[in-house]
């Protein structure tokens, strides 16, 4: 039997274990390059694509490199002015999480109200709140309205550049 040519080295240098540690490298890193290209504002920002349509939103999570914060964009009508309604999603009054409901027929009825549009509804306690006037609270115990976010559009795109201060803080 003819004895078999030296294997040539992929990585000259590396190991076995070494080339199973970069694999495992590649593997990982891979899916987090694309979540990385959309990663393209500025150190402390966040760029993701802005909901298009009236009452459309988007969830999302910003950190101001302390802590991260839940967020929801609202596409605002344009008859009220457009733009975006960007609210951390943190209940003032307890710290439960609140949705984005579009279902706001079934929410009137629980907490009594007749409601017009979407809302933002803690399940929890009951606090409502109002993406068009979002510094009323429609419903519930909450103190105030929730935290909102610093974001403007750019191409297309929602850019959240910061958060109200005291965010999260409860009581």
């Amino acid at each position: 039997m003819a004895a078999r040519p030296p294997k040539k080295a992929i990585l000259a240098g590396v190991n076995r274990k070494g080339f199973l540690g970069l694999a495992v490298t590649a593997l990982v890193m891979t899916p987090l390059g694309a979540i990385a290209q959309n990663w393209r504002a500025a150190p402390g920002s966040l760029r993701l694509k802005a909901p298009a349509r009236t009452w459309d939103a988007v969830e999302f999570s910003y950190s101001d490199g302390a802590r991260s914060f839940p967020g929801i964009a609202v596409r605002l009508p344009e008859a009220s002015g457009g733009g975006l309604c960007a609210v951390c999603s943190i209940c003032p009054h307890m710290g439960c999480l609140f949705r984005y409901e579009t279902d706001y027929e079934d929410i009137g009825s629980v907490i009594g109200l007749r409601l017009q549009h979407p809302v933002f509804h803690c399940a929890c306690h009951g606090s409502t709140y109002d993406p068009l006037r979002i510094d009323n609270v429609i419903h519930g115990p909450t103190p105030r309205r929730p935290w909102l976010f610093t974001a403007h559009e750019e191409a297309g795109d929602i850019v959240v550049t910061g958060i109200e201060a005291g965010a999260g803080e409860i009581g």
